[in-house]
């Protein structure tokens, strides 16, 4: 009779047991290191992240302590962007590696986000494939299942400013310049500038110029120049052609960035226009002159400290002086002009 009893006692606490083993499988916990590029904003992050593979998996699989680890990496690549997800074993050596990639939208790195929770999930299931075997088939395969709308975390703040292109306070240039003269000319030389930016929107910039004929006075043919009067010894009036030898310049250019990459600018312009007379030479005369103008143009950025820019302007110009032997700038007279070069920040 005892030996029955005991036999039902043992068996009672062994079919009692054998339940309570099996309900808890091993759970596997891994070390989580989480980088995004900067221009990922729209991410959920690691707290989301976090929280979507705690969903699927039923618990927190992460410790600190835990003897393996998962880095996870959300880059733009292209027009793309761009998970990777690296296992690595206690040893520090990477035991498998996942790539998932969507081309790049408002949604996508949301989407991205919930391709690499699931992967990650479906490697600490204990039924799951082990992501670290070869042959262990690409979760981007499975179907996604749509995650509950109560679980999303709160989309997190756009930056101030975008961080593809990060506004430089002062920024100095360099660049060529190609001008019709007040005379009908083609001139060509350089432009240096030093741009200070108010506002995200607002620069005001310095600019220096110079400029020359692009071609030798006797290679001039035809109707070059502007016939101008000039006082002859002999108190006449002789008509002779005037050509621009220089124009040495600065101006003030306050400009509007409104929308990447257009640019418009107000212009003011002073400095000394050097004009000779063709042919004999016997006639040179500098004048102070002003002009007032736009620019409509382009910037373009390089790089994080390099920008390329490309604009053209239409300039009125007026003498500042009287000179009563050239009739140069008696009225106001249009002159136009091109220019491009590069931008450097600081």
């Amino acid at each position: 009779m005892q030996r029955a009893l005991l036999f039902n006692i043992v068996l009672l606490s062994l079919l009692l047991g054998a339940p309570a083993s099996a309900a808890e499988p091993a759970r596997r916990v891994l070390r989580l290191q989480y980088s995004e590029d900067a221009r990922a904003a729209s991410c959920p992050g690691e707290a989301g992240l976090r929280e979507q593979i705690q969903a699927r998996t039923g618990y927190d699989p992460f410790r600190e302590d835990a003897p393996e680890d998962v880095a996870v990496t959300i880059v733009h690549r292209g027009a793309d962007l761009v998970a990777t997800v690296k296992y690595r074993d206690p040893g520090g050596n990477v035991s498998s590696q996942r790539e998932f990639d969507v081309p790049s939208s408002d949604a996508a790195c949301g989407l991205l986000t919930s391709y690499v929770a699931l992967s990650i999930a479906f490697a600490l299931t204990p039924f799951g494939l082990d992501e670290r075997a070869p042959a262990a088939a690409a979760p981007a395969e499975v179907a996604l299942p749509a995650t509950p709308r109560a679980r999303q975390p709160a989309p997190r703040p756009a930056p101030a400013i975008a961080p593809d292109r990060p506004l430089r306070s002062t920024q100095l240039g360099a660049g060529a310049l190609a001008r019709v003269g007040v005379t009908g000319e083609v001139l060509g030389g350089f432009s240096c500038s030093f741009r200070s930016r108010l506002s995200r929107s607002v620069t005001l910039a310095l600019e220096s110029r110079n400029v020359f004929p692009a071609f030798a006075p006797d290679a001039r043919t035809g109707g070059a120049g502007a016939d101008q009067g000039a006082s002859s010894p002999a108190g006449g009036a002789a008509e002779q052609a005037l050509y621009t030898r220089a124009i040495t310049s600065g101006a003030i250019a306050s400009c509007f960035h409104l929308r990447d990459p257009l640019v418009g600018c107000g212009l003011v312009e002073a400095g000394t226009l050097l004009l000779s007379g063709q042919p004999g030479g016997d006639l040179d005369a500098i004048l102070l002159m002003m002009a007032l103008g736009v620019r409509g143009g382009a910037e373009v950025a390089l790089s994080d400290t390099f920008s390329f820019y490309a604009h053209g302007e239409l300039l009125a110009a007026f003498r500042l002086q009287d000179a009563p032997a050239i009739d140069a700038l008696r009225t106001p007279r249009l002159t136009a002009s091109v220019g491009a070069g590069l931008l450097a920040g600081f």
